[in-house]
């Protein structure tokens, strides 16, 4: 049962996998472009701190095929596409340090941002997401029915972003970061390499050539020295990272406990590094504490095994009562900016209306005029904005032009000189056909749309 559920056999695609990742193992043509563009984007991400930045970076990385190559290689015993790989990976991360390097050294910014911080100290938790990883890429290539597992592996390994990071120790001399940034990647390369070399194993794929029993057992023998060595440190950074954490729960259950339960507030508390001696430092405001409660504390943490620890004490001359008032007139003092602010921008808006129904009044007024001289026969008319409520989620502003139109059309020239005359009689001329209003209307739609720059303006015509 439990077989059936986990093989992946019967779905391999042999041929497929081989192809797909050896044709991208090459940093080439736009493969060199996207690694460019990868550093780049990496590089801005760390210095300003925008993960989403980064994860763009991630995604667009060729650097994930070059590691899948050479754990494939391995598997199938193809000496050549192990040095293509092998070749190509070092001068994709060699591209990576340039490019990011040159980026630090010349940005405005540059100072240690936290998403650079995270990693310069890598641990045993990073080798299993490296691992797991992997696993998760060469079983998605692998399949006859490709998934979409890929984007996640390139952003859960997280390629580009150390070696960046091993870039911005190389431009401002922090070799911290460099090593630290740098090994990260390492791990993700080494263990993203195992993990396929593992699957590849595991389906059983074809060697590429003969492998006597002696030869096997070394190279396996070599691969588990490579692995151990590049675990150790991880396992050490993870072992710290473990102490500090138990430690800090300590301190807080042995002293930051006890001293708030004495009347006392804390405004804050950290560890400081010192020489020989590390100091828990302690910002507090209220009553005057008495030097025998820092003996006291001194005397706990070395019967607790944590004697190197010494309370550090930084009593500030104010009560907690004005610590409240400090706070509440800070808090308030940012309400009042903040009602400024929107009292401003709705003075602002109100300019604005005033100022935009003041030039719609001068355009309609224009084009007013316009119509009267374009056309004699109308009587009077109107121009005016209405916001349709047809769709309340898009509100929509339609200019209507109402026109009252005359019974008959203004005499011409030669019927005004004819009326002088007093044996002439005043010719009547007829209605406005329907045909004809219609045609004006259409005639006078095209002309304000395009005065007026509207899209939507409606003629309504009236006798």
């Amino acid at each position: 049962m439990l077989s059936n559920i986990l093989n992946i056999q019967h779905e391999t695609d042999e041929e497929g996998t081989i192809r797909e990742i050896n044709d991208k193992i090459p940093i080439r043509g736009n493969n060199t472009w996207m690694l460019i563009c990868s550093a780049m984007l990496a590089s801005i991400g760390l210095d300003t701190s925008s993960g989403a930045v980064i994860i763009g970076a991630m995604l667009i990385s060729p650097l994930m095929s070059p590691i899948l190559g050479v754990g494939l290689s391995v598997g199938i015993n193809d000496r050549e596409m192990l040095i293509d790989s092998i070749k190509n990976l070092a001068l994709a991360a060699a591209a990576g340090l340039i490019v990011s390097t040159l980026y630090f050294s010349v940005t405005p910014l540059g100072e240690p941002t936290n998403e650079l911080l995270a990693r310069t100290t890598p641990t045993l938790l990073d080798v299993g997401v490296a691992f797991f990883g992997g696993v998760a890429g060469i079983v998605s290539i692998s399949r006859a029915d490709k998934s979409n597992a890929i984007p996640g592996v390139a952003i859960a390994t997280a390629l580009m972003p150390p070696l960046c990071t091993a870039g911005y120790g190389l431009a401002v001399g922090r070799y911290d970061f460099f090593f630290g940034g740098f090994y990260l990647f390492f791990i993700n390369a080494v263990f993203i390499s195992l993990a396929t070399y593992m699957i590849v194993k595991y389906l059983h794929f074809h060697t590429k050539a003969y492998v006597d029993q002696a030869k096997q057992k070394r190279v396996a023998q070599a691969m588990v020295a490579v692995l151990v060595i590049v675990v150790l440190p991880s396992v050490y950074f993870l072992y710290n990272i473990y102490n500090d954490v138990k430690t800090k729960k300590q301190i807080e259950q042995l002293i930051i406990t006890d001293f708030k339960e004495r009347n006392n507030e804390i405004i804050k508390w950290e560890l400081q590094p010192g020489d020989s001696l590390r100091y828990i430092k302690i910002y507090s405001v209220g009553k005057q504490v008495d030097e025998n409660l820092v003996n006291y504390y001194d005397e706990v943490l070395a019967q607790n095994k944590l004697g190197k620890y010494k309370v550090k004490l930084v009593q500030l001359d104010v009560s907690p009562e004005e610590v409240q008032k400090i706070a509440y007139d800070i808090t308030n003092n940012m309400t009042q900016d903040l009602l400024k602010t929107l009292e401003l921008q709705k003075l602002q808006e109100q300019h604005t209306d005033s100022l935009r129904r003041r030039q719609n009044l001068e355009v309609n007024g224009s084009a007013t005029s316009d119509l009267r001289m374009l056309f004699p026969e109308i009587q009077k008319v109107q121009v005016g904005d209405m916001v349709s409520t047809t769709n309340p989620a898009k509100p929509d502003t339609i200019t209507l032009v109402m026109i009252d139109w005359r019974e008959q059309q203004q005499p011409t020239v030669q019927e005004t000189v004819a009326k002088a005359k007093p044996a002439a009689k005043k010719p009547v001329k007829p209605k406005l056909q329907a045909k004809q209003v219609q045609e004006y209307e259409n005639r006078i739609k095209g002309y304000l749309s395009y005065k007026l720059q509207r899209d939507s303006v409606q003629v309504i015509s009236t006798f």
